[in-house]
């Protein structure tokens, strides 16, 4: 959609002027679909800390904030999504979602090629750009954790009844068995992070906190206490030793569910399940109305999300190599969509996502 007497300039975090900072967080406050952490001034805030590429497309209507992009700009003049693999939920910061994302870029005299996942569907200037959609989960709490509990049981008996099994199966054994939900202990969170690499390690994933950035967000987020965002470190020990601890972040109303991990020692419990129903009861008292469970097609986020919303993957290409190189990879991967070869399919778009997360990593 055109608007009139638009202006945009690219311009670093701390240079957003306290007008601009203002209009950020009251749409922010205004529009429900920003209520996630990655949406705040403050995350913006930490990212530019942790990564000196983070930058922020402000643009302006007749001289009044209109819209925000957050994002980092590579060595390669590739524009990326804030938080790069770390960030699962992006957009507009605005109440205004219907904006030429591309006229935007050619308002800034913005070469180069922007290239999102994880946006925002609804928001119709990311959904013209997209190349699909795909359901992010979430756990709405809005009728109280107990309603919430009480559906999934109706949902997922068996994977519940199951669960009680294990817990009965730890408590009836004598285990010693403590939860911190908010757990203040650096030594805690290198325990997850070493873990979480392990993790990657075994299973070959990409492993985001090979990078420098990645563990110094991290720690700076589990800092933050602030009413507007915060890191928020959970974990249960069973006699004294950690089996298995979360990492995340939350807004006023939002959790969001990032860094899972357990000991592969206590798995026959499935500690890692246990600790995400204490999650949601305790933050649920401390006005979290939602857990986001970013997207994927995992069983655990079937089974325990009971809503969703649609997220975009596309990217605003100018006639540039990078963009020629962008526009290519992806018409392989239609292309191989389209064929019947079963799971082959899949392998072109799963080369393109490790090498476009690689990349995103070192910010090139």
């Amino acid at each position: 959609m055109a608007h009139a007497a638009l202006s945009a300039h690219l311009v670093s975090i701390d240079k957003l002027s306290p007008r601009e900072r203002q209009y950020w967080r009251g749409f922010c406050e205004e529009n429900p679909a920003l209520a996630s952490p990655y949406f705040t001034l403050e995350f913006a805030e930490h990212c530019a800390l942790a990564r000196r590429d983070t930058r922020v497309l402000a643009i302006s209507q007749n001289g009044t904030p209109f819209a925000f992009l957050p994002l980092h700009v590579s060595r390669t003049g590739l524009f990326r999504p804030l938080g790069g693999p770390m960030g699962d939920h992006h957009g507009l910061i605005s109440n205004e979602g219907d904006l030429d994302i591309r006229q935007a870029f050619k308002l800034a005299r913005l070469g180069g090629v922007f290239s999102f996942s994880g946006a925002l569907a609804s928001q119709p200037g990311f959904a013209r750009l997209g190349d699909g959609s795909e359901p992010s989960w979430v756990c709405d709490m809005s009728a109280g954790f107990e309603a919430y509990w009480d559906g999934r049981h109706q949902a997922e008996a068996k994977a519940m009844r199951n669960l009680r099994a294990r817990e009965r199966k730890l408590t009836q054994a004598g285990h010693d068995i403590v939860y911190r939900i908010d757990d203040r202990r650096v030594d805690a969170l290198d325990w997850l992070v070493a873990t979480k690499r392990a993790q990657y390690a075994a299973t070959g994933a990409t492993d985001v906190f090979k990078a420098r950035w990645a563990r110094s967000l991290t720690y700076s987020l589990m800092m933050d206490r602030s009413d507007a965002l915060g890191g928020i470190l959970s974990t249960m020990e069973i006699d004294g030793q950690l089996a298995a601890a979360h990492f995340g972040m939350r807004s006023a109303s939002v959790l969001h569910y990032w860094f899972p991990v357990y000991d592969p020692a206590y798995s026959k419990y499935s500690p890692g399940l246990m600790l995400f129903r204490e999650l949601l009861r305790e933050t649920s008292q401390d006005g979290i109305r939602e857990a986001h469970l970013g997207p994927g097609s995992y069983d655990f986020k079937k089974r325990f999300a009971n809503a969703s919303f649609e997220i975009a993957q596309g990217c605003a290409c100018n006639l540039s190599l990078t963009g020629a190189a962008l526009r290519l990879g992806r018409g392989i991967d239609r292309m191989a969509q389209a064929l019947p070869i079963g799971p082959l399919s899949e392998l072109p778009g799963k080369a393109m996502r490790r090498l476009d997360k690689m990349t995103a990593i070192y910010g090139i």
